[in-house]
């Protein structure tokens, strides 16, 4: 797989293939870690985004009946007193 540099305003860069995006699963404002190896290879590696897929997760939790209150809500009315 090839790609040409080019020149971005005062930089230097390259548009990856769609077959570099679709394999990343990438996104506009994803970010993209390069390493360089000691033979002159480039190497790119998607950074996790923390908390990806979390929303589609908890809804799944929460449809199964799994996020059931654990403590009682005393928190809050015993605080009151305490002032």
């Amino acid at each position: 797989m090839e790609a040409t540099v080019v020149t971005i305003g005062g930089s230097l860069g390259f548009k990856l293939p769609e077959e570099v995006v679709t394999g990343f699963n990438l996104k506009a404002g994803n970010i993209i870690e390069m390493n360089f190896i000691h033979n002159g290879e480039l190497v790119l590696n998607r950074k996790p985004i923390i908390r990806e897929g979390w929303s589609t997760r908890f809804a799944k939790y929460a449809l199964g009946g799994e996020d059931k209150q654990l403590l009682p809500d005393f928190f809050d009315s015993e605080s009151d007193t305490l002032l």
